[in-house]
């Protein structure tokens, strides 16, 4: 990773350790998992990193309650009102930095079941596979069957059945890739024609 990201992580961080308690394994696993489809798919890693890296900082500010709506909208606003303060101080482009700040003040509008944004753009689109990606990760997993008070069982059904699957479906070669190795490691996901 590029100084320059290193430099935006160190700013985000504390952000991050007053926001959820998932958030730092979170980003640090989009981070990596992002430099390699950056790799492979000839993403803009300078617009996708600091997005990936930026993208819950306005979980430190305020109160979060997993999938609130309201909550949701708050940390998109002031996540994008951050991440222009620490882009703004290690001297990003100016034109990159407006953009990370839009796609941060709307990276979670699947949630209002808003797709349009992801549809303009494959960066935002690429985020939003990886940010989707993370339940299954076994770290990510935990934390959201922790984070919603699901049993396992239960997670495996929301992640195979999430809108996401019919509303914007997994658009590029690796992230599916990524996707399927993580549910054939869950060993109960079940087939390919069933998850997609």
């Amino acid at each position: 990773m590029k100084d320059i990201y290193f430099k935006i992580w160190k700013l985000a961080k504390p952000y991050y350790k007053k926001g959820r308690p998932m958030d730092i394994d979170h980003i640090r696993w989009m981070i990596k998992e992002a430099e390699i489809v950056c790799g492979q798919e000839k993403i803009d890693k300078s617009l996708l990193l600091p997005l990936v890296i930026l993208h819950d900082v306005g979980y430190g500010v305020g109160k979060h309650v997993y999938l609130n709506k309201k909550l949701k909208k708050t940390h998109m606003i002031e996540g994008a009102k951050i991440a222009a303060k620490i882009l703004n101080k290690v001297k990003y482009s100016k034109d990159k930095t407006k953009k990370i700040c839009y796609f941060i003040s709307v990276h979670d509008n699947w949630i209002y079941g808003e797709y349009s944004s992801y549809k303009k753009d494959k960066v935002l689109r690429v985020f939003n596979d990886l940010d989707f990606i993370w339940m299954a990760s076994p770290k990510g997993f935990s934390a959201v069957r922790k984070a919603l008070g699901k049993s396992k069982k239960e997670i495996i059904s929301y992640i195979k059945h999430d809108d996401k699957h019919k509303n914007l479906p997994l658009c590029t070669k690796t992230t599916k890739t990524l996707y399927l190795n993580y549910l054939k490691n869950q060993k109960c996901f079940g087939t390919k024609k069933e998850i997609f």
